[in-house]
């Protein structure tokens, strides 16, 4: 991938963010009111906010079950107006710095895992233009910090691959896994990462192997620990007034209705939806297309891992890399899925942190049905189709507001 194409991406990426900054109406984020009031109260009381203390505040919907780490970054920033509105809009530029750098940190993780044609490209057109993801690393919310933070951890580890694994870059490892989870819950993602790289560099279970692990549990453990426990002791919850946030969703007994509409609700909201509930979609038959690319590179995926897994094929990256953007991946599978047997909100966006795996094996599976002959225009083709969802984005929500 030439240099050329990183910056239309980041440029093409960064004008489509400011665009749809402007175009979603204020508070017409998901959650941003919530997102806000929680920056606010910090801004305000100097400390954590606690439910508790807002008789005036619904429960329901609240966003202070999440963890702190965004907020605090946050809170400094609306300091300088004191209108909610001109808040909002410095969190949204805030959000858009944020996806910014870690584009920046994808690129160069690209180079670091030698990633090659037309694989690369892809990645960075997934990242830079997939529409769901505009819309939400344009607004104010802690999503983004949460996807630009676990690139940045999946560049360090891919880095340790191969290098020495001392205990003080081990340390940095735990602090990083640690300020994801201290984002967003999902950051817990990484810890299987973690244990994998452990085990991938002791060679083995062996008493190093359980003298690193032991270190590394423990320091995340204390770096994140702080947090679950003024949860249990403020609301009896080690995850914080989530109940109360979550008390009007649907409960739907768990079953194969309950699975279908998980992924029914995933797959619409990964690839194209806007407003406060992820309610505004585009056209039927966009879905309907984007349904065929959905099925067949994950169909093509699995045919590939089986091949390499019998040793009859390649895959285009080093194993080792291979095999931790796959845990990586499987690890936020189960945790969407384990989320929503007992909170039925089937997003897409909570698998973003995955989002660079996501792409990469998405391109991977399109490949195996393509002709080789078609294979180097897949990245053209593919920024093609994530341009033309956004126009489509661009006029549905022009017309809904």
């Amino acid at each position: 991938m030439t240099k050329n194409t990183f910056v239309f991406l980041a440029v093409t990426g960064l004008i489509l963010r400011i665009i749809f900054s402007f175009l979603i109406p204020n508070f017409k984020g998901n959650d941003e009111p919530a997102h806000l009031r929680y920056a606010q109260h910090i801004t305000a009381e100097k400390k954590l906010p606690n439910l508790h203390n807002y008789p005036t505040e619904s429960p329901a919907g609240n966003e202070y079950f999440q963890p702190p780490f965004y907020y605090t970054l946050l809170a400094p920033l609306i300091t300088l107006n004191d209108n909610p509105s001109l808040q909002l809009h410095i969190a949204r530029v805030v959000s858009i710095i944020i996806w910014a750098v870690g584009f920046c940190f994808a690129f160069k993780l690209i180079s670091i895992i030698n990633l090659p044609q037309p694989h690369n490209t892809v990645v960075l057109a997934f990242l830079a233009l997939l529409p769901t993801y505009i819309a939400n690393s344009s607004t104010a919310n802690n999503d983004t910090l949460t996807t630009t933070l676990s690139i940045i951890t999946f560049l360090y580890v891919a880095k340790l691959l191969s290098q020495e694994l001392t205990f003080v870059k081990l340390l940095a490892l735990s602090t990083l896994i640690s300020l994801t989870i201290l984002t967003k819950i999902t950051g817990v993602i990484f810890l299987p990462a973690a244990i994998w790289l452990i085990y991938f560099k002791t060679k083995g279970i062996n008493r190093k192997f359980i003298t690193n692990t032991a270190l590394f549990i423990a320091s995340t453990t204390l770096l994140t620990g702080w947090w679950f426990l003024y949860n249990f002791l403020t609301y009896q919850n080690y995850l914080g007034p989530i109940d109360a946030s979550t008390s009007t969703f649907t409960n739907i007994p768990p079953g194969a209705y309950k699975l279908y509409l998980i992924l029914r609700g995933t797959f619409f909201t990964f690839w194209a939806a806007y407003g406060p509930a992820n309610q505004i979609r585009l056209p039927l038959f966009t879905y309907i297309f984007l349904l065929v690319l959905t099925i067949f590179p994950i169909l093509g995926f699995c045919l590939s891992l089986y091949k390499v897994l019998r040793k009859k094929a390649k895959m285009p990256i080093n194993k080792k890399y291979f095999y931790t953007l796959l845990i990586v991946l499987s690890t936020n599978i189960f945790l969407l899925l384990a989320f929503n047997i007992h909170q039925h909100q089937p997003l897409g966006r909570y698998l973003y942190p995955s989002l660079f795996s996501i792409a990469l094996f998405w391109s991977i599976g399109l490949n195996i049905f393509l002709p080789k002959r078609i294979h180097k225009y897949l990245p053209k083709l593919v920024i093609t189709l994530l341009l033309c969802l956004n126009f489509l984005g661009v006029i549905t929500l022009t017309n809904h507001y």
